[in-house]
Parts: structure tokens; C-alpha cells; sequence
């Protein structure tokens, strides 16, 4: 009986012993980072290890020092404040990425743990690692002169007009001289400016193209294939480069309590089929779009992926409920057998900004 006693006041004792600290929320008292996340860009192998710096202020009363320091990864080092930071008093961490053999976008994570927050901080180095390439023939067989390219044109990818887009092209100069850009570029459009790092690129060195490309400058939307000239310093040659990219216009979230109020695009048919038709026939059709939203909308553009669709729009303008009508003519000549075409609308409906319409036939 002693011994069952003494098991169950043991038990017993332990069980309310645990219970405070099953309610207890461990307070959290963390630095002000001035940035959680450093682009440190493109990194070139042969250039050796790059550094970034974290900043944080102590906003606390209590005095706070870091207690340990974890990374993702044995690539990345870090050299930190070990003093203890008053209320006022800053913190540094300094990161250092050594890049390797194993090229692509990273992002590695670093872990800040202090003497008032046992969970820590998360920071992030983000870039882009560039290997040292094997053969700089095979790795740049496109050639625009002297200088050396991984392919033929610069796919920008997807712009959105809140924020411009940076773009890292490899470059080799397989010439026996130096090579830069002119100070002046009066042949790259506004909205697209073109740097060189270094800016001389000494004979069988590899460099980078860094090309910005801000969408809201550039003042229109849709797919994009042009070509840029860019004034070099000597011989008054310019580099041609061909680049691709597709704007897109940005619009903050909506919340879900105003979905039904702001504009939205209705289309009666996103998927028309003309079945078969002649190749000497044009075929016309019309779609019906309204505003089903209750704010007016407006349809910035339309556009086709051929020259071979003609488009004509009543009106982009829409109040609450009004419509319009989309006419397409679609000129077959010249083609044979199933054939899709893409018809692609620009408006300010904030939850689908893009709408496309496909066309398909069968071509005889």
C-alpha cells in the first residue's frame, strides 16, 4: 500500500507540475532586422567569394546578445556582433557566399538565435550562382563578333509594371582586345537600360550583361520580340541583342469582401470552334463581353498571336452590367490542316487581369 501511495502522489505531483507549463507562452523579444533578404545578384565563380550585411537594431528595454548562428549550408559563412546590444545599439552580420560547381538561383537561409528568442530569426542570401564553364567555345557558341553568348536572343521572362526586372547574360570576349560599352546609348529604348561588369571585358574573360527592364516605362502589355543596339568603344560597332519578354500589368490582392465589387471581365465563349473551313475563305465571329463587376471596367488591349487575325472592338470602356462586342476575322490562306489561334485581353479586372480566347478550326 506504501509504495501505491507513494507511485500515485509521485503522479500526481508530476501532472501539476506540468500543467503551468502546458499554459506558458514563452515571450519573444526579437531584433529589428533593417532587410530579412539580400539579392547578392549573379555570382561568377572566378570572381570568389561575395559578401552581404545584415543590419539589426535592439528596439527592446532588455539587453539582448546573439547566442548562436545556424546556415543551410557549408557554402555560406557567417562573421557576427558578439557584444551585448543595449536598447539603441546595432548588430552586424556579415555573410559570406563561396560559390562552386553547382550553378542556378539559390537562396540560403540563416537562422539568428539571441538570449530572448530561443526560435530565432530567419535571414536569406538569395542569387544566382555562374560556374566556371569547362570550354568557353562549347559554352558560348553564339557569336556576335568577338563576344560569345549561351544562346541567341534574352528571354526576359515575366515583367510586371510594379517593379522593374533584372536580367544576368554570361558574355565571353574571345577577341584579343578589350571591349566596353559607350557611355552614351541613344539606340536602347527608354525602358530598358544595358550595363557591362566589368565594364572592359579583357580579352578570354567572361562578363556580364546586366539588363533592366522596367515594364510600367515601357507602356504596354503582351509577348514582346525586338531587337537592341548597343553602342561599343571601339570602331564604332554596335551589339545587336535580340530580347523577348512579356508585360504584364500588376494589381494588389483583392480581398475576398470586395471580389464582387471590383471590375470583372465576362466572356460568352472563351473556346470557338470553326470546324472546318476553306484556306480561300476569311471567317468572321463575334464574342459578348460585359462587366460583371461593379466598378467600370477597362480593356487595355487586345491582342492575337498572327498577323492573320484581324480584331475590332466596339468600346473599352464598361459601366456595371453593360456590354460590348469583340469582332475577329480570321484569314485562312496559305494554311493546312488543324490550326489554333490565340486571342488575348487586357483589362483592369484585378482577379484575372489576362483573358485568353482560343480559336481552332480545321483548315482545308
Amino acid at each position: 500500500m506504501k509504495k501505491i501511495a507513494f507511485y500515485l502522489t509521485t503522479l500526481i505531483l508530476l501532472t501539476m507540475s506540468s500543467l503551468p507549463l502546458a499554459g506558458q507562452t514563452i515571450e519573444r523579444k526579437t531584433l529589428t532586422w533593417e532587410k530579412r533578404k539580400i539579392d547578392i545578384g549573379a555570382v561568377l565563380q572566378e570572381k570568389g567569394a561575395v559578401e552581404a550585411e545584415f543590419f539589426a537594431l535592439n528596439e527592446n528595454q532588455d539587453s539582448i546578445y546573439i547566442t548562436d548562428i545556424f546556415t543551410d549550408c557549408g557554402c555560406t559563412t557567417v562573421q557576427y556582433t558578439k557584444d551585448t546590444l543595449v536598447n539603441g545599439q546595432i548588430a552586424s552580420l556579415k555573410v559570406k557566399f563561396d560559390p562552386d560547381q553547382k550553378g542556378g538561383e539559390f537562396s540560403k537561409g540563416i537562422i539568428v538565435r539571441t538570449n530572448l528568442d530561443i526560435y530565432g530569426d530567419t535571414l536569406f542570401l538569395e542569387g544566382i550562382n555562374m560556374p566556371i564553364p569547362e570550354n568557353a567555345e562549347m559554352a558560348f557558341p553564339h557569336r556576335v563578333g568577338t563576344l560569345g553568348f549561351r544562346l541567341t536572343a534574352v528571354n526576359m521572362g515575366y515583367i510586371f509594371t510594379n517593379e522593374p526586372k533584372v536580367k544576368y547574360v554570361e558574355v565571353y570576349n574571345f577577341g584579343n582586345s578589350p571591349i566596353g560599352f559607350k557611355e552614351v546609348q541613344d539606340k536602347i529604348p527608354n525602358y530598358m537600360a544595358v550595363s557591362l561588369e566589368p565594364s572592359q571585358l579583357q580579352p578570354l574573360q567572361r562578363g556580364l550583361l546586366v539588363m533592366t527592364y522596367d515594364g510600367a516605362a515601357k507602356n504596354d502589355l503582351g509577348f514582346f520580340d525586338e531587337v537592341i543596339s548597343i553602342g561599343l568603344d571601339r570602331d564604332d560597332l554596335n551589339l545587336g541583342i535580340r530580347v523577348m519578354s512579356v508585360v504584364y500589368e500588376y494589381f494588389q490582392p483583392v480581398p475576398k469582401s470586395l471580389e464582387n465589387r471590383v471590375p470583372k471581365l465576362g466572356i460568352a465563349n472563351v473556346e470557338i470552334d470553326l470546324r472546318e473551313i476553306s484556306a480561300n475563305s476569311k471567317v468572321s465571329r463575334s464574342i459578348t463581353m460585359t462587366n460583371m463587376g461593379q466598378e467600370p471596367l477597362n480593356i487595355r488591349k487586345v491582342a492575337t498571336n498572327c498577323d492573320c487575325v484581324e480584331i475590332e472592338l466596339d468600346k473599352n470602356d464598361l459601366q456595371s452590367g453593360e456590354s460590348t462586342e469583340l469582332r475577329f476575322t480570321f484569314d485562312p490562306k496559305g494554311r493546312r490542316g488543324i490550326d489554333h489561334k490565340h486571342i488575348s485581353i487586357f483589362s483592369n479586372d484585378p482577379l484575372n487581369p489576362v483573358r485568353t480566347i482560343v480559336v481552332r478550326s480545321s483548315v482545308k
